[in-house]
């Protein structure tokens, strides 16, 4: 018994070649430190060169991760419509 789900049972470590990756074709995979716009900076491990990455949000930010969700009208998107069709009266026919 190796620990394996049922359906991997059959594959044997001592395989020869199990494991071997192609040589000369996967990006280095080294560690990143991360750097978020509010100013909270985790590391990861990454492909992206250079080491570091900055990004916008991160779990400490994002009002999905901290239940501060907040919906903005961008632009006055519903009042530019309202403008340009006006309120229609709910009891006129078309």
């Amino acid at each position: 018994m190796t620990g394996r789900p049922p359906a991997f049972e059959h594959l044997n470590d001592t395989d020869p070649g199990r494991g071997d990756m192609k040589p000369g074709i996967h990006p280095e995979y080294h560690t990143t430190t991360v750097t978020c716009g509010c100013g909270n900076t985790f590391t990861t491990r990454s492909t992206a060169p250079g080491g570091t990455l900055t990004v916008e949000t991160c779990s400490a930010c994002h009002p999905f991760y901290t239940g501060k969700q907040r919906i903005l009208d961008t632009g006055g998107r519903v009042a530019r419509f309202e403008k340009r069709f006006g309120k229609r009266n709910a009891g006129a026919t078309q």
